[in-house]
């Protein structure tokens, strides 16, 4: 049986879109249509079928996702266990971080780490604080880098890194003109009347954003929430409109293009601070990689690209 096909037909279902599923794999669409069609004439059932511009799966088909994702995850959990046993240097490293540490800490990290182990096979996978940390209390997931604490009783961690949240608006908005005459950062309460942008939720950021209003008296029914939109850089795009303002993450502005059309200013509060967290499952024995990485992470001196 090729694993492949399995992978293939899983990401399929997911996207529901053969030429999304092809340019993430690197294969030709025809070479995805030819992994479905080997799969239904294998088992002789129509596994997909069109629903307008998206594909649907059937009954069958609906069971054979289930039972493919089950397979993928038991061969993964066969890799890992043989990897515990053996004594190389070579192995496997699944990562899964939130928006903020996977698009602008983690990339830094994984490159100095693997100069250093360049055997050890990296994946990656980007996602809000809760569905990391599910995957990661669901062990499909070895170590999580999160916006966010929730509490669960499969998962362990740390808290590792400090973050400072920063307010930004578009750059001819009433604020971004004092913030130029003045260096005093603003104050929650001033911005009852603005329209907002927040971050979905399950997000870190959002989370951080809803306790330091909430620190000042502040809640989510008191607000203008304009829009939620599902990352940070469509944060960053609709400030950039016009649409409101929002507080996001001063990594997010460190690396923001200077000919972008919004402004950040600083928050004058204690709480405009928040961590970012190492979690991981909790268990006895972990793989060699897995545990060179959370020492790789717990000794770094600075973090690269800061």
């Amino acid at each position: 049986m090729n694993l492949n096909l399995f992978k293939t037909y899983v990401r399929v279902v997911e996207t529901q879109n053969l030429s999304r599923t092809a340019e993430e794999f690197d294969l030709s669409q025809p070479a995805v249509t030819k992994q479905i069609q080997a799969l239904e004439d294998m088992y002789g059932v129509l596994l997909l079928e069109r629903s307008g511009r998206k594909l649907k799966t059937t009954e069958a088909g609906e069971t054979l996702y289930e039972y493919a994702r089950e397979i993928i995850k038991v061969m993964d959990r066969t890799a890992k266990a043989m990897e515990e046993v053996s004594d190389s240097r070579k192995g496997s490293l699944y990562l899964g971080a939130s928006t903020i540490p996977g698009q602008y800490i983690l990339p830094y990290i994984i490159k100095k780490f693997k100069d250093k182990m360049p055997n050890i096979s990296i994946s990656m996978d980007i996602a809000d604080t809760e569905k990391i940390v599910n995957r990661v209390a669901d062990r499909e997931i070895d170590v999580g880098i999160v916006g966010g604490w929730i509490n669960s009783r499969k998962i362990e961690g740390y808290s590792w890194l400090e973050d400072e949240l920063v307010l930004i608006v578009p750059e001819n908005h009433r604020l971004a003109q004092r913030e130029n005459s003045s260096n005093k950062g603003v104050k929650m309460t001033d911005l009852l009347h603005e329209r907002w942008i927040f971050r979905e939720k399950g997000s870190g950021t959002r989370k951080a954003a809803e306790e330091l209003l909430l620190s000042n008296g502040i809640r989510n029914e008191a607000l203008n929430i304009y829009l939620e939109a599902g990352s940070t850089e469509a944060v960053l795009a609709a400030v950039e409109a016009g649409m409101g303002i929002s507080v996001i993450s001063s990594w997010a502005i460190k690396k923001l293009d200077e000919h972008r059309k919004i402004k950040s200013i600083s928050i004058d509060d204690v709480n405009a601070k928040r961590l970012f967290y190492v979690v991981y499952p909790k268990q006895k024995t972990r793989r060699k990689s897995v545990e060179a990485f959370l020492s790789y992470i717990r000794q770094l001196d600075e973090i690269p690209g800061k």
